[in-house]
């Protein structure tokens, strides 16, 4: 299965929204500043009339054939912030903590 570099930034994105949701209103919220990640990707190069260069996420047990595609870590630094430019805050938990 071929997972796209950007369909991997916007599943991380959509799960900073669902940790942004969680955290409203909680007693004790984390702020995001970085997100980093080290993938692994294969990339292929083609030669079709739509040529270019593509990065292709591997799975755990993902493979890469020697002839067209090679296979490298891709480390990315990310700085979260809000459509307005503040802080990402999230919780550790979908509800507040009970004293």
């Amino acid at each position: 299965m071929e997972i796209g570099l950007a369909d991997t930034i916007q599943a991380l994105r959509q799960e900073l929204i669902t940790a942004m949701a969680d955290g409203q209103d909680q007693p004790v919220r984390f702020h995001v500043e970085s997100v980093d990640l080290e993938l692994q990707v294969a990339v292929t190069a083609s030669a079709e009339a739509s040529a270019g260069i593509k990065f292709w996420v591997l799975s755990a047990n993902g493979k890469a054939s020697a002839s067209t595609t090679s296979t490298h870590t891709v480390s990315l630094h990310l700085a979260a912030e809000t459509e307005g430019g503040g802080r990402v805050l999230t919780s550790s938990q979908g509800r507040p903590a009970r004293r």
